[in-house]
């Protein structure tokens, strides 16, 4: 009877051993899961950062351009048709 108890208590703790390594199993597999999304998430907000540092590079040279007066004349004549006293502006439709 001693035998056939110990056989049940061993059968038991190997049942346990299984149903615990089954957890530590599922818990590498979501912290594999997590560590993808993460390299991802990185990857991306790196790309976004580049983007940025570009765009604040254009925004920074526009903003020089607008302390050189020679160049708010030309914006201003070109785009918005302002004239010097006595000019005419003859504006042509583009070929497309």
């Amino acid at each position: 009877m001693k035998g056939k108890r110990k056989k049940v208590q061993h059968f038991f703790v190997y049942i346990a051993m299984l149903v615990m390594s089954g957890f530590l199993i599922m818990g590498g597999l979501q912290q594999l899961s997590m560590t993808h999304e993460l390299k991802s998430s990185i990857v991306q907000k790196e790309k976004e950062k580049k983007e940025l540092s570009s765009k604040k590079k254009e925004l920074e040279k526009a903003k020089q351009n607008l302390t050189n007066p020679d160049y708010v004349e030309y914006i201003a004549r070109g785009k918005y048709l302002v004239t010097k006293e006595g000019e005419q502006v003859f504006k042509f439709p583009s070929k497309d």
